[in-house]
């Protein structure tokens, strides 16, 4: 009967546990919908209130009501990726891949901030990789994300340094994203993916933002029968590896 109690008690606590990360999770998720909710709706008003506006404000509104919207439709397809990746109903429409191709498009995604806080990129993506069996416009959602992190984590002062390479293994491929940020200390590593950690952890060296990216990067990456880790200390930036075969593999879901 002690067991059965010590077993019961158990399973309660991680019950209440897993309870309140999700409750720390939908918090976190509530107000950063809220967020921009609030810009576009003070800003609203401000137009509608003031017909008098002059011309360049009232542009200068308007362009920041469009990027929050923007902002917020890009949260939900966030939070309703997650719930398909979770719920097993996300498919794959896998064809062979040009990874030097996606690898461009990519990077030409991320052109904008990548210049604009004075990036040096180091590329090393040797000719002739074997094709990769993938879908598309999933993998591209994985390159950009952790592109995007990893400008978000680079140095600010104009020192920022990207690397971003791939090369092949026993088969299969291996791609890198490498930045000289702040890094991330040891102990956190193999929490960097849990959304519930993301959330309840803005203190934590990581990109602007839910933390949902990581997470979601992380079920594509899986989906494609692969694995992601990080590697990184405290102020030596982080690097972000993803190991795929390029045997034509079924999905797991």
């Amino acid at each position: 009967m002690q067991a059965l109690t010590s077993q019961l008690q158990q399973a309660y606590d991680q019950l209440r546990e897993l309870d309140q990360h999700k409750d720390e999770f939908l918090y976190t998720v509530t107000h950063e919908l809220r967020t921009p909710l609030t810009s576009i709706r003070a800003l609203s008003e401000i137009l509608s209130d003031n017909p008098d506006l002059e011309e360049e404000e009232r542009h200068r509104f308007l362009h920041t009501i469009t990027r929050e919207a923007e902002r917020l439709s890009r949260l939900i397809a966030l939070v309703l990726d997650l719930e398909k990746y979770e719920s097993g109903t996300a498919r794959l429409d896998k064809t062979p891949l040009d990874v030097a191709d996606i690898i461009t498009d990519a990077l030409e995604a991320v052109g904008p901030p990548l210049r604009a806080k004075q990036i040096q990129l180091d590329l090393a993506v040797p000719p002739g990789l074997p094709a990769l069996p993938g879908d598309r416009d999933r993998m591209m959602q994985v390159l950009v994300n952790l592109l995007s992190n990893a400008i978000k984590s680079c140095r600010a002062d104009g020192t920022g340094r990207i690397a971003v390479g791939v090369q092949t293994t026993a088969g299969g491929l291996l791609l890198w994203v490498q930045d000289n940020g702040k890094g991330i200390a040891p102990e956190f590593h193999h929490l960097l993916f849990d959304k519930f950690y993301q959330a309840q952890n803005q203190t934590t060296r990581k990109p602007e933002g839910t933390g949902l990216g990581l997470a979601i990067t992380k079920k594509i990456v899986e989906l494609h029968a692969g694995r992601i880790w990080v590697e990184s200390a405290t102020d030596q930036g982080a690097r972000f590896s993803l190991e795929l075969p390029i045997a034509a593999v079924e999905s797991r879901r």
